[in-house]
């Protein structure tokens, strides 16, 4: 027979090994597929957001440039219009408008240029007739720029070009409309430069000159670096005749993407990306370059401008981490089918082991719950031989065993009565639950006042409890002779009264005040209550566990239900007290529908009949 058990048990290894394997190459290979389509999924909504933020960013400072060129003329010039869309139109009227002086021009410049640190140098260039007595041999054009030491340098273009024949006042002369002007090289600082350029209109709309400001594209080039989202991926920005403006490498800025070798084969390698770009779209490729290394490209428009910013991602570098993973997959499958018979061997042994303890912790825990339910009151009718008073409880554990308690004793001709709730479940809460409801026996036995005894309780909870738990407690004591109930309420759920008033049952809430739950801190001074219970009058305790049973839509039955329940008995003015709980416990399972129990349910109610 053993035999045929090893023989079994070596076959059952066998295919064990042999499914774990083909599982551990599917589950790694699906792995691995995931992997690279999550990173490259998060390393393109990564790239995406850095293009965007660099599109706000130029957008927002082409739009300072703007609106300080359109403050600019409204200031010097007279009336400044602006369309929906941005665009604005300059009126200079010389029959209506003071037109200012040479001098004023130079002044202003320079205040505007103080006022405008972003603004690398503006230049307003006037046709001739304008201002007829100019020195200049091309007309007045009064130029200041800012030097690298932070000083400026001022002077009349006129004077030595003929500033008409420049791309940036001849475009915007002979459009008739604002422009952005392609980048240069500005001659003196070598700095790349892109030009704004207002033209200026005089008589019947005619052009009579033209406002540029100029800014250097350093700036963009510092977003693009700190936007850049791998070590080795570039951020370019080109122009609208796709010359880059902005690019890691400072020898290609101004040249053609055409012409630079390292992008020769890009060109032609996606024809619906270059007719996205062309048409000024967002869109993303994959592109080899001409080390033949592929790479994630992504692009976007200034629509402002007509520019185009791109992003390039190695794949190498966005998917290194994958490709390491493969050549480690192989290592660790082989690894892992080699440890996996030794692990199969002790995991067998442990099973058997932890099996045999298993069962003698089922068997310690069943023993333990009728240990702590022997400790809960649990014969009815409760005090045969005392008329005066009918009791009666229930508690289902949530667990084998839990942290509700409920307890009661006659003593000189008073009740004696407990219903509490330990914070947590399973064992730690069966404990401090049976150590509660010790407490409460002995101490109860030797004080007659509630608030005393919740006191004496509270201190012996708290001295020692390093894990910090603690109990929520009503306590009352009810004179059977009087019908009076004092009573106290350590941060307990509040009970329900049934009294009878002109003959009718009426059933409500109480409000005792509020005291700390037993073992929160000691010292603590706990406040007592009474009322008086006329015969045939009761007071429904209860746990949380009630209240906050769950239905399959995880919504809780509550204080209403509760109270509804409880009120189905209104009638009938000799209910039992088991009629009050077994209606509720009844409801309480109808509305719960099979769901498991998520919490001790526990419920006492104690009517006082008279002598």
């Amino acid at each position: 027979m053993r035999k045929i058990l090893n023989k079994m048990l070596l076959n059952m290894t066998f295919i064990v090994i042999v499914m774990c394997g083909l599982i551990f190459t599917f589950g790694f290979g699906s792995t691995i597929f995931i992997a690279r389509n999550e990173i490259t999924k998060v390393s393109e909504e990564s790239v995406k957001r850095e293009i965007s933020h660099i599109q706000d960013y130029v957008d927002d400072y082409l739009l300072r440039v703007e609106d300080a060129a359109y403050g600019f003329c409204s200031w010097v010039f007279g009336r400044t219009e602006r369309t929906e869309d941005g665009e604005g139109f300059v009126s200079i009227d010389p029959d209506t408008f003071k037109i200012p002086t040479m001098d004023q021009c130079y002044h202003m410049l320079k205040q505007f240029m103080e006022a405008n640190p972003q603004i690398n140098a503006i230049t307003v260039g006037f046709e001739k007739f304008v201002y007829p007595n100019a020195s200049g041999q091309f007309g007045f054009a009064p130029y200041m720029r800012r030097m690298k030491d932070g000083s400026m340098m001022l002077y009349d273009l006129g004077e030595y070009m003929d500033y008409s024949k420049m791309n940036w006042y001849n475009d915007a002369k002979t459009q008739n409309k604002s422009i952005w002007c392609n980048p240069f090289r500005e001659p003196v600082t070598d700095a790349v430069i892109t030009a704004y350029s207002v033209p200026l209109h005089g008589y019947n709309d005619r052009v009579v000159g033209v406002l540029i400001l100029s800014v250097t594209t350093d700036t963009f080039r510092e977003k693009c670096l700190a936007a850049t989202p791998y070590e080795r991926a570039e951020v370019t920005i080109v122009d609208k005749d796709f010359n880059f403006m902005v690019h890691p490498n400072p020898d290609y800025l101004l040249k053609s993407v055409s012409q630079v070798d390292e992008y020769t084969n890009v060109i032609g390698s996606d024809d619906s990306m270059k007719v996205k770009m062309l048409a000024r779209e967002s869109g993303s490729s994959i592109i080899t370059k001409s080390d033949n290394q592929k790479s994630f490209f992504f692009y976007a428009p200034v629509n402002r401008t007509g520019w185009m910013i791109s992003i390039e991602c190695p794949e190498s570098e966005v998917l290194g981490g994958v490709d390491n993973m493969k050549k480690a997959t192989r290592i660790i499958g082989i690894l892992s089918v080699l440890l996996l018979l030794a692990c199969l061997i002790v995991i067998y042994i442990r099973v058997q082991k932890v099996t045999a303890s298993k069962a003698s912790i089922e068997r310690d825990l069943t023993i333990a719950s009728h240990i702590q339910m022997g400790m809960v009151p649990k014969l009815y009718p409760a005090f045969p031989e005392r008329k005066e008073l009918d009791v009666y409880g229930l508690l289902r554990p949530a667990k084998t065993v839990g942290g509700d308690l409920y307890d009661y004793f006659i003593q000189d001709d008073k009740f004696y009565f407990c219903i509490g709730d330990v914070s947590g479940k399973g064992v730690p809460a069966s404990l401090f639950m049976t150590v509660t409801r010790s407490l409460f026996r002995n101490i109860a036995h030797h004080i007659s006042d509630p608030s005393q005894i919740m006191v004496a309780v509270n201190d012996e909870l708290c001295e020692g409890n390093d894990y910090n738990m603690f109990c929520t407690m009503f306590l009352g004591i009810l004179d059977l002779k009087t019908g009076n109930l004092q009573y106290c309420n350590a941060g307990h759920n509040p009970p329900v009264l049934r009294l009878l008033k002109d003959g009718n049952v009426d059933v409500h809430y109480m409000t005792p005040k509020t005291n700390l739950a037993l073992g929160v801190m000691p010292g603590f001074i706990f406040q007592k209550e009474e009322t008086v219970l006329k015969p045939g009058e009761a007071i429904f305790l209860y746990t949380d566990g009630v209240t906050e049973a769950e239905n399959a839509r995880k919504e809780l039955f509550g204080e209403e239900a509760t109270l509804a329940s409880l009120s189905k008995a209104r009638a009938y003015k000799k209910t039992s007290s088991r009629d009050f709980v077994e209606y509720v416990y009844h409801d309480i399972e109808a509305y719960c529908a099979g769901v498991d129990q998520s919490d001790d349910i526990t419920m006492l109610v104690v009517e006082y009949k008279g002598r």
